[in-house]
């Protein structure tokens, strides 16, 4: 902020995030560190940030949110101002909003999750086809797509490469838990041989010495379901903020959460971890596209819930 009235609130900036506590932690100090502002931030989960953030419209008490789903963002564009940073240029297609409303700063890459001590080596899918086979019928466990961010990205990320059928397949072989965290917990406990979860969830147990847990990503298209940050529109510190977006873009940043919580970095020059693949080896699958996964979400998930009525 510049010299005057402003300058007694100059520096404090508030970041909404649906991130873990510690990390929120370490970021706050690093942008001491590198800034000398300081960081508060209020932890929520995405949905319930963007109906705080349009809630106060009016008074704007966040300058920042991250790290949510970007097909929620994007169905919230109206609440954020439009901040391309210098730390974005190297972001892929799709990464950045067109008018740069939210930029990706880390994604989540959809993995098989399976625990072999129930699954034979000889029997291991190597792709989504194979997932969708009679074979696996009650053997997949799934997050509620209604509920779950990520379960929505498998689930139009499966429309995108299969259709209606791939949707009626996954239905009749996937067992839908309620949450997220149930499906990674009961594969590794060995409830369930497979579970359709996101990379780092799963690699936290093979990293923590689990034998029994094997990460499969699909030959015939990971789902990569990119998480962004964006600058609230009309907040209290929009230069801090913007900093803020640099250094939560940035690649020391994106690289320290990739080692400490298996976090995969939206940008492509990201150190590698050990026991995980580049980026640059996997299958992305293309057609997924963020903006349309949030046009399509009501018309999916109405498909959705008929075949599971059916069932």
């Amino acid at each position: 902020g510049g010299i005057g009235a402003s300058s007694a609130w100059a520096g404090e900036v508030v970041l909404y995030s649906s991130n873990q506590p510690e990390l929120l932690d370490v970021i706050a100090q690093g942008f001491k560190e590198k800034t000398g502002h300081t960081m508060t931030s209020v932890r929520m989960g995405t949905g319930e940030a963007m109906k705080r953030i349009a809630a106060e419209r009016a008074n704007p008490l966040c300058d920042v949110f991250w790290s949510g789903d970007l097909s929620v963002l994007d169905n919230a564009k109206a609440d954020f101002a439009p901040y391309k940073s210098p730390e974005a240029r190297d972001l892929d297609a799709g990464m950045v909003d067109k008018d740069a409303l939210w930029t990706a700063s880390n994604t989540h890459l959809m993995v098989f999750m399976v625990n072999t001590e129930l699954v034979p080596e000889a029997d291991l899918p190597k792709s989504w086809a194979d997932l969708l086979e009679p074979r696996w019928k009650g053997k997949i466990v799934m997050a509620n797509p209604d509920k779950s961010g990520t379960a929505y990205a498998q689930v139009y990320g499966v429309y995108k490469m299969f259709g209606d059928e791939g949707l009626a397949k996954l239905v009749d072989n996937a067992t839908i838990l309620d949450s997220s965290s149930l499906v990674y917990k009961g594969t590794a406990e060995g409830e369930f041989p497979l579970g359709i979860t996101m990379e780092y969830a799963a690699f936290r147990y093979v990293a923590g010495g689990n034998k029994n847990v094997k990460l499969i990503y699909p030959s015939d298209g990971v789902i990569s379901a990119p998480e962004g940050a964006a600058v609230i529109k009309g907040c209290k510190h929009p230069e801090e903020a913007q900093l803020l977006v640099d250094y939560l873009l940035s690649k020391e940043v994106e690289d320290m959460i990739f080692e400490k919580y298996y976090r995969r970095p939206a940008r492509p020059d990201a150190a590698a971890i050990e026991g995980l693949p580049a980026t640059s080896s996997l299958n992305i699958l293309k057609a997924f596209d963020p903006a349309e996964a949030s046009e399509l979400k009501n018309v999916i998930l109405s498909k959705w819930k008929k075949l599971v009525l059916n069932k």
